[in-house]
């Protein structure tokens, strides 16, 4: 039992959550139950609890006085919001942040450590060095969630991080977790699709994730001599990346691709298309004529990927999987079929905008129906920022909630499938999973949690309850009152949102 808890608040939390199960697994709470347009009050904890990893205190006030409008608009133009002086010192403090990809490879890897003789000792050390560069990237996600003002950015960058998942660690891909987010998501969070999916295509963290850096043919006098085609990443790139599982792409599809995608190699540069350690081997390219989705794609290098990557960012199957991705992330397990048409006519109509599929989405009214509120259950992600957020401390060091997040099933940059962590409540909703919860709410509100500056003093159950808003019930509140804020943070209340 963890020290920080008195016996009275692990019968109440444990008797909470006993009841978690059947009011998530119902989803049939009094909002969801509640006929008519949502009111001013509703609509801006619905934007706060979607929009954000949830309220600080002060802003579901702040986003009632501005109004829900102004407050999507804010946050959908993320570029001029600034975030505070306390997010970039304690991003300061993690040097490997302002490493680009070849820079990390120089420093930390195989060949960084003076005695790099090969073998098993050798690699040991490289995996180790590559651990210390993935616990950073860890941190500094982790800080922007809590700290920075561009919520609604950091969640997209969340998102495309599960949808361009590399996996869990695999080689160098480990090292480059943390360069991949910067330099091939971030960037593109909000942009257009066709420019997100270049750049993760092209970086050699998901080259080496997913195998494509072994995929060639290699070639003597314009001969084909041998082939090792991996479609490894191929498969992902379509059924997982773009069309879809359901899509209408065929086995021929797959290894068309696959073939187009040969020669994309990981190194230094050797020519003016190659960059940030992606380069293209010619030698090791099919140079054939190939058929993608019944369009034919001459045998021209390099341009064959990019052509390839045009078609599959534009496809009709494409925008139908990414806006039912989108729509389910931000809103519900089975999103009204009419809302994601909408969003895919957006999609289309704008190139694959993403911010602009994103406005259809928050300012359409399925996105206020009262039977979408507090329908969602969170993941260890945004249940233990949005824990964080809520108690109002500047955090200056995340590492320690990095580990938490291993503790409670979701390790940053360590989802196994393709397509990351998943958003539904059945992943999460474990109850071998409740008790590790309910112990960090009481660890954080006790102070027990190292790098965010929380003391018991500094927390106050009504001052809590007000943060959080009107979706804590009286029985939350009073049970916080006679056992303190780590009821509020650990009832079923804070875990939907």
């Amino acid at each position: 039992m963890p020290r920080s808890f008195p016996a009275v608040f692990c019968r109440i939390a444990v008797g909470l959550f006993s009841l978690l199960t059947i009011v998530v697994a119902f989803c049939g709470d009094a909002a969801a139950a509640t006929a008519g347009e949502a009111s001013a009050k509703d609509k801006a904890v619905q934007v706060v609890n979607r929009l954000t990893y949830g309220p600080t205190p002060g802003l579901l006030k702040a986003v009632a006085t501005m109004g829900v409008p102004a407050f999507i608009d804010s946050q959908l133009a993320y570029e001029k919001l600034e975030d505070p002086p306390e997010l970039a010192n304690a991003l300061k403090k993690l040097p490997s942040e302002s490493m680009d990809t070849v820079h990390l490879f120089r420093e930390y890897g195989p060949t960084a450590a003076s005695d790099a003789t090969p073998g098993p000792e050798s690699m040991r050390r490289t995996f180790d060095r590559a651990g210390e560069v993935a616990l950073e990237a860890a941190d500094a996600r982790l800080l922007r969630a809590i700290l920075s003002k561009r919520q609604l950015y950091e969640l997209m960058v969340a998102f495309w991080s599960d949808h361009f998942s590399l996996g869990a660690k695999k080689g160098l891909a480990h090292l480059w977790v943390g360069s991949f987010e910067r330099e091939a998501i971030r960037p593109h969070a909000m942009g257009k699709f066709l420019d997100l999916l270049m750049a993760t295509a092209t970086h050699p963290a998901m080259l080496i994730a997913r195998d494509n850096w072994k995929n060639v043919v290699h070639r003597e006098n314009g001969a084909t001599a041998k082939e090792a085609l991996d479609p490894t990443y191929a498969a992902i790139l379509i059924a997982h990346q773009t069309l879809g599982p359901s899509g209408p792409q065929k086995p021929a599809d797959t290894l068309a691709l696959a073939r187009i995608l040969t020669g994309w190699r990981v190194g230094a540069a050797r020519g003016s298309s190659d960059s940030g350690g992606f380069n293209f081997d010619v030698d090791l390219h099919d140079p054939s004529d190939k058929v993608l989705l019944g369009h034919t794609i001459k045998g021209t290098g390099l341009s064959e990927g990019v052509a390839a990557l045009r078609i599959l960012a534009s496809h009709p199957a494409t925008a139908k999987n990414i806006c039912h991705k989108l729509a389910v992330y931000f809103l519900a397990d089975e999103p009204p079929a009419a809302l994601v048409s909408r969003m895919i006519a957006t999609f289309d109509k704008t190139d694959g905008d993403i911010r602009e599929t994103l406005r259809t989405l928050f300012t359409s009214p399925e996105f206020f129906d009262p039977k979408y509120r507090g329908n969602r259950f969170k993941s260890p992600l945004r249940q233990v920022v949005s824990a964080v957020r809520a108690v109002g401390v500047k955090p200056t060091d995340a590492a320690a909630l990095a580990g938490v997040l291993a503790g409670l099933g979701q390790p940053l940059y360590a989802a196994d499938g393709p397509e990351g962590y998943p958003v539904a409540a059945a992943h999460w909703q474990k109850p071998e999973a409740i008790m590790r919860r309910v112990t960090f709410a009481g660890d954080l509100a006790a102070g027990h949690i190292p790098g965010l500056g929380v003391t018991p003093k500094k927390l106050d159950a009504f001052e809590l309850a007000v943060t959080l808003g009107p979706t804590v019930s009286e029985a939350a509140k009073q049970a916080a009152a006679r056992s303190g804020p780590a009821v509020l943070l650990a009832s079923p209340d804070f875990m939907r949102y």
